[in-house]
């Protein structure tokens, strides 16, 4: 089974939440009023709660589906001379 279209969808799901939680979270912090652009805000802040509870399922899913990428990631970042003598290695034995 392909996993890219899961990951294209989770990735694309992630981004929307994020962005939901970053203006809702700014309406509630800025809008000290009970209507925040015609939402009531305790409807904005069960909405915003409910998309902080959602990104929370998805960031470990998309964590797992992407753990590949990760490792191979914190694997360069730990021990990037060793690359770059196996670099050197390779072009020098061409």
């Amino acid at each position: 089974m392909k996993l890219t279209p899961i990951k294209a969808i989770l990735s694309s799901l992630l981004l929307l939440t994020f962005l939901y939680l970053a203006f809702s979270g700014a309406l509630l912090h800025f809008g000290k009023t009970g209507m925040v652009l015609g939402f009531a805000r305790y409807a904005l802040r069960n909405t915003h709660s409910f998309a902080a509870a959602f990104i929370c399922v998805l960031i470990p899913l998309h964590l797992f589906l992407n753990r590949r990428l990760y490792f191979k990631e914190l694997s360069a970042l730990a021990c990037p001379k060793d690359k770059e003598k196996r670099r050197a290695g390779n072009e020098k034995g061409r």
